[in-house]
């Protein structure tokens, strides 16, 4: 009788800290935009971003106004995820 293990969850290798706490990534996972600049990809990378401010913009996502004295403006953060196809080859 062959008896089956589950797969186990991916165990990050990369640590980093934030604000004081722990942040677990994955391997190949990028931090920031610095990172993903410094990537072998970083042309796809900069194209995809492009694509994503171009439609956000085509889509009327936001306003683009002066913020009022005193309001701090919300910031945002780009998640750099690379994704796979069928034949687990990266896109950015």
């Amino acid at each position: 009788m062959v008896v089956e293990t589950p797969p186990q969850p991916l165990r990050s290798a990369r640590l980093h800290e934030l604000h004081g706490e722990l942040l677990l990534l994955d391997d190949d996972e990028l931090v920031n935009y610095a990172e993903a600049m410094m990537d072998p990809d970083s042309e796809k990378w900069q194209s995809s971003m492009r694509s994503k401010i171009d439609s956000m913009g085509d889509n009327q996502v936001w306003n683009l106004v002066d913020p009022p004295n005193g309001v701090r403006p919300i910031e945002c953060k780009w998640i750099y995820k690379k994704k796979k196809d069928m034949d687990g080859n990266d896109h950015c």
